[in-house]
């Protein structure tokens, strides 16, 4: 069997929107009723378990061990419970190695897997290397296709590791666009509503009113 790999990475500059598009692209996978399997991820520097690569990787391993439908788990992982609860670590969490050989195992027994991950800058800059190596080394030993979608910023240590593959790299002047007839919109429903300025606006006020905060948004 040839082994296919594919990696998409979006490099995101501070502001320009890098949930959302992770977001976007959750969506779509949930939506699409296909047999492509997915985990996703959320990293968040803010919490200590959204930036540990252990329990980045344990989320991702529940995710594609569950069974659509049924309150089951895949036998992978149910083997490594059996056989902690003969060695009383039933309690303990997932090892990174246990997680790795947890994630190809998995991946193999789906047809497809895509794994998405939101803002990888935000893991711990000392452990940040376990999870991309991680994420390689399941790409490189999967029997499957296997997909990783991440967001991140230009981050060098990230860039390096995924040097080799495919990326989008956007601005916050890319959305200027879409912002500016959001603001647009938005300041005409607030005169019509009579939130702002109990409604009484000059066409030339509201011109005024929109130009500076399209000005100041700078995309964000």
């Amino acid at each position: 069997m040839i082994r296919r790999h594919e990696y998409s990475l979006t490099v995101v500059i501070a502001g320009a929107g890098k949930t959302y598009i992770a977001s976007r692209v959750i969506d779509s996978f949930l939506s699409d009723r296909t047999s492509e399997k997915l985990a996703y991820f959320y990293c968040n520097r803010a919490e200590e378990n959204r930036r540990d690569p252990e329990s980045i990787l344990s989320t991702l391993v529940q995710q594609l061990a569950q069974i659509e439908s049924k309150e089951e788990l895949l036998q992978p992982v149910v083997d490594v419970y059996q056989d902690r609860e003969l060695k009383g670590q039933k309690a303990s969490r997932l090892s990174l190695v246990e997680c790795q050989a947890l994630l190809v195992q998995l991946a193999d027994i789906h047809p497809r897997t895509t794994i998405c991950i939101d803002a990888l800058d935000e893991v711990e800059n000392r452990n940040r290397l376990k999870l991309l190596k991680s994420l390689k080394n399941l790409v490189d030993r999967a029997k499957n296709l296997v997909k990783i979608f991440a967001t991140t910023r230009m981050d060098t240590d990230i860039l390096l590791q995924f040097k080799m593959f495919p990326r989008i790299e956007l601005q916050p002047d890319d959305n200027v666009g879409d912002i500016n007839q959001f603001i647009k919109t938005s300041v005409q429903s607030a005169i019509e509503e009579e939130q702002l300025l109990h409604g009484v606006v000059s066409p030339e006020l509201e011109v005024e009113i929109c130009e500076t905060l399209c000005e100041r948004s700078k995309g964000m």
